[in-house]
């Protein structure tokens, strides 16, 4: 199998960026409910692009680092480049929310804000709505970080799945001290919760494909396959509008994770091919994933401040409008800001 941690898969990038578009589609599709111009214009499957994107996160991480496995001088490395791709562009989602906030805020808040760290409560009230989110990959990212270690890198995860497994399905089993620490909010509840099980899909896909690829002529079954799989379980999860009960949320996870196996094998076996041009989708996937909601909320306050400007706007109109400048915005911040950033970080590490 040839190294594939260098190259993007285009597929899976133009599918990144869908699962961020249903995001967006589902915040401003209220956009006229908080400012009186109606009611709700549309809804998009949020939970199932959230479950998405946490599975192909999974599936990223362990394609992009599983040769750094035992390698101790890779880990460095591996540190230096989650930071990098994670952090700058959440601060810069904070700066249009900032002001209206700072003056309220403690240091023990901020701190809590801006480090990102899985320690804080489940409920605790982002700045940036979707931040929430990050939390649960900042706790894989350190596990997987830990996975990469010598003599840890075939405990780690292994381990990690059972406990996991043994949190939600082992209700025989004697409950004890473990059992009440796994179920502790902060971070045991990032850790053991059950969009974890997304990750752990996304990590045995990726897995199988860099190791045990299907033969070509069942790649194209095999994805028809597994979109009519995925399809049942968002049937039975409400189209996707919500996430899935508990004894489904495996099933579910290794739908969504099947799929992105089978989009992968057919794109490395060149038998999907799509342009590079469309990967600035997948680069726009994140900035449009935090932006749109900072300003979705400035809006929201210029309305309250200037309310006689609402009547130049119909609910349509202001949701496309708001649409517009959230894909401007994060096509913007990928062009002038994320892209040099990220050739920058890369010459160093």
């Amino acid at each position: 199998m040839s190294d594939t941690r260098h190259s993007k898969l285009i597929t899976l990038e133009v599918a990144r960026f869908i699962a961020s578009f249903c995001v967006v589609i589902e915040h401003l599709g209220g956009v006229g409910m908080s400012i009186g111009l109606g009611p709700r214009l549309v809804s998009g499957p949020a939970p199932a692009a959230v479950m998405f994107f946490f599975a192909l996160s999974g599936f990223v991480i362990y394609n992009a680092h599983w040769q750094d496995a035992g390698k101790t001088h890779r880990l460095p490395r591996y540190i230096w480049r989650r930071f990098w791709r994670i952090y700058p562009i959440y601060w810069l989602s904070l700066l249009p929310i900032l002001p209206l906030l700072w003056a309220g805020m403690t240091a023990h808040y901020s701190a809590r804000v801006f480090s990102l760290l899985p320690f804080t409560p489940i409920d605790f009230p982002e700045i940036d709505p979707p931040a929430w989110t990050l939390r649960y990959e900042m706790a894989f990212y350190i596990m997987f970080g830990l996975s990469l270690l010598p003599y840890l890198r075939r405990v780690v995860l292994p381990l990690w799945f059972v406990l996991l497994a043994w949190n939600w399905f082992g209700g025989a089993l004697k409950a004890g001290p473990l059992r009440a620490w796994l179920n502790t909010d902060g971070l045991p509840a990032h850790l053991f919760g059950l969009f974890n099980f997304m990750f752990f899909a996304g990590v045995a896909a990726a897995f199988l494909f860099v190791r045990v690829p299907p033969p070509a002529r069942w790649r194209w079954p095999f994805l028809g396959v597994s979109v009519v799989f995925m399809g049942v379980m968002l049937w039975l999860s409400h189209g996707g509008m919500r996430y899935p009960i508990v004894p489904l949320m495996p099933v579910t996870a290794a739908s969504y994770a099947a799929v992105i196996f089978a989009l992968a094998a057919l794109e490395q076996g060149g038998q999907l091919r799509l342009s590079p041009r469309w990967a600035i989708l997948g680069a726009m996937s994140y900035p449009l994933y935090l932006l749109h909601a900072a300003l979705l909320l400035r809006i929201d306050v210029y309305f309250s401040r200037v309310p006689g400007s609402i009547r130049h706007f119909t609910t349509l109109s202001l949701f496309l409008a708001e649409l517009a400048l959230a894909l401007f915005c994060a096509w913007l911040t990928v062009v002038l800001f994320d892209r040099p950033l990220q050739r920058l970080t890369r010459r160093v590490m």
